[in-house]
Formats: structure tokens, C-alpha cells, sequence
């Protein structure tokens, strides 16, 4: 299977909310595009078809979180997530990676060289949208 993979290219919001669609998460139509045009991207495609994604923020020198590693789920276990993963290390390497995974997936990020990290926190989005930031 030939797959061509392309860095910060033009995509639609319809595209990507259909791969996101595919693994079962809900994204928003309407500011999905923002997260990519604030992101550094590699876009995965067969027959001109986007079957997978993922980004990275960075500082460029010290830190760089990655985020959406997703393939569609027909075309997962073709090197696809891998490939885009290289890519990425690649073009950041020598900065602190971080990166938050779904279920199942924490093997694969293991051989992709990542490690557990015993101290870190996250916050949810809804929480964050209700935080009363005033009174903490």
C-alpha cells in the first residue's frame, strides 16, 4: 500500500472530523482547523485519501507535546502512525517530548522510545471551561 505522508498541508475541517469520526472521538467542526494552523501536522493519504494524521506544539528548543496520533481504522497496523511518529521525533529531536495516549495504545508509544513520567498533571477541557480561576 502506497502512502503519501505531507507536512502542514491544506486539509478541511469535513476531512479531519471524518478521521476523528472513525476512531469514535467528537471533535468541533467549527475551531478543529484553528488547532491544526496552530500545530506542526503530518497528514498520511492513499488514493488522495486522508486515512490518518498527527501534530506536535513546540517551542522549537525545549519542549514539544504531540498530540492526535490517528489512523483510520482500516488502514492502522501498516507502519502508518509509525511513520508519522518518526517524522515527528525527527524534525524536534533534542526537545522534551510529552504526550498523553488513549487506552490500548501505550505499547505502541513505548517503542516509539516514550516512558512513563511520574510527576505531571492535566485538566480537562469541560473543567477548565467551568474552572472558577477568581477563587482558587
Amino acid at each position: 500500500m502506497k502512502i503519501d505522508y505531507k507536512i502542514n498541508n491544506k486539509i478541511t475541517s469535513e476531512e479531519v472530523i471524518m478521521i476523528f469520526k472513525s476512531v469514535g472521538w467528537n471533535k468541533n467542526p467549527e475551531d478543529i482547523l484553528d488547532a491544526f494552523k496552530n500545530s506542526y501536522y503530518v497528514t498520511a493519504y492513499h488514493n488522495n485519501k486522508l486515512v490518518a494524521f498527527a501534530r506536535a506544539i513546540t517551542d522549537g528548543n525545549y519542549y514539544t507535546s504531540i498530540f492526535d496520533v490517528i489512523v483510520e481504522p482500516q488502514y492502522q497496523k501498516n507502519g502508518i502512525a509509525k511513520n508519522m511518529m518518526k517524522m515527528l521525533l525527527r524534525e524536534f529531536k533534542g526537545t522534551y517530548f510529552f504526550l498523553s495516549y488513549t487506552e490500548g495504545n501505550r505499547e505502541f508509544y513505548e517503542k516509539c522510545g516514550f516512558e512513563d513520567l511520574p510527576t505531571g498533571m492535566w485538566m480537562d477541557r469541560e473543567k477548565s471551561f467551568n474552572l472558577d480561576i477568581d477563587n482558587l
